[in-house]
């Protein structure tokens, strides 16, 4: 005769026990919420976390604007290295929303944007990426001139 880890009464103890568990973990939500309803004050309403930038981007500005935004966009996603926040590749669409965040400004349909970028001709293709590493290399250029002076 095979003998049972446990006895039918033991079974049927941890069945009650759990269930009582579960009973006592529904009154408690049952009693916070009926304190919430005869006293609302003590809940302040909590409002969503919104962001609002500081920054934003001028449309029409030389090497940058719009279409400035969408060649640093599309080259971040193209270079990888950033996840959204289960570690896989954003879609373009995340992408966009988090710049449009970030910038105070809105691509007005990103898929539209990135088919104007990628139908430039080739020596236009990358003004601000070009603009952008210039004017790095002349701020480096700067520094470096300014510590060779001390």
């Amino acid at each position: 005769m095979k003998q049972h880890l446990f006895t039918d009464r033991g079974k049927n103890a941890l069945k009650k026990r759990f269930l009582q568990k579960t009973q006592a973990i529904i009154n408690a939500e049952l009693e916070l919420l009926n304190f919430k309803i005869t006293h609302p004050e003590s809940f302040p309403l909590v409002t969503p976390l919104t962001f609002e930038s500081s920054l934003s981007v001028i449309p029409k500005f030389p090497n940058l604007g719009i279409m400035g935004m969408t060649e640093i966009l599309s080259a971040l996603m193209l270079l990888g290295g950033i996840t959204d926040n289960i570690g896989k590749n954003p879609t373009i669409i995340a992408f966009s929303e988090v710049f449009e965040q970030a910038f105070g400004f809105s691509f007005n349909g990103i898929y539209d944007r990135q088919s104007e970028l990628f139908k430039r001709k080739p020596c236009n293709l990358t003004k601000t990426l070009d603009a952008l590493k210039t004017v790095l290399t002349k701020e480096y250029k700067q520094r470096q001139a300014e510590a060779l002076k001390k």
